[in-house]
């Protein structure tokens, strides 16, 4: 198949990479900087203007996207009034707008989509006051996926919520959780054997203390 995935260059994003690749994919990843060496990479920034026909543009210039891998994402925290306004932007973009917009530009050049994984967190259903628009973009990206489901276009649907993993985004950060956190490679193997199965739509969590998949949703 050929697999497009949105964050690709880093952490759970790039593990998919390397696994769909390993099965015979033909992948190409996103991301602001190409990190490896061995998968076709092409830029994409999510945080400058023009968003939808930069998009556009981009899915133009792919050959057939059969599976769309939306693991776009980076931590946000902070109270409403603690963002700014353009943090706020960015989040939406990179959480929400890109997912939304990558999914209509598929769409509208090939009239289908063999399967849509949108990688979400925890905070898709856990409220938390430090992460307010973190949680919206997880929590909207998760409902929109799931009315894609409904589209007749799309052949399914797998929406992923896992617990935090061991990325390089956390370096340098000083957290006492990281020695709990998963192993983004472990998680790639959970959410393909998750794909393999038929269904139209399946929601999952992928849990942390025991380290855990919990299959909440198929249809």
């Amino acid at each position: 198949m050929n697999t497009l995935i949105i964050g690709g260059t880093t952490g759970l994003g790039l593990e998919l990479a390397k696994k769909y690749k390993d099965g015979g994919d033909t992948v190409i990843v996103t991301g602001r900087k190409d990190s490896n060496s061995f998968i076709e990479y092409r830029p994409f920034n999510m945080s400058l203007p023009e968003l939808a026909e930069r998009i556009d543009d981009f899915i133009d210039k792919c050959p057939h996207v059969e599976r769309l891998i939306y693991a776009a994402g980076y931590f946000q925290e902070g109270r409403i009034t603690d963002l700014r306004d353009d943090e706020i932007e960015e989040m939406i973009n990179v959480g929400g707008r890109g997912l939304i917009y990558f999914v209509k530009s598929v769409l509208t050049k090939q009239d289908e989509l063999s399967e849509l994984i949108t990688i979400t967190s925890t905070s898709q259903w856990t409220p938390r006051q430090k992460e307010p628009v973190y949680n919206f973009s997880k929590a909207g990206a998760a409902h929109f996926s799931n009315a894609i489901a409904e589209d007749g276009r799309v052949g399914k649907v797998l929406v992923v919520g896992p617990a935090g993993m061991r990325t390089e985004f956390w370096e340098g950060i000083d957290r006492d959780d990281l020695d709990e956190m998963l192993d983004p490679a472990w998680v790639a193997d959970k959410i393909i054997q998750l794909s393999s199965d038929k269904y139209k739509y399946r929601f999952a969590r992928i849990l942390r203390q025991p380290a855990r998949v919990e299959i909440v949703e198929t249809r």
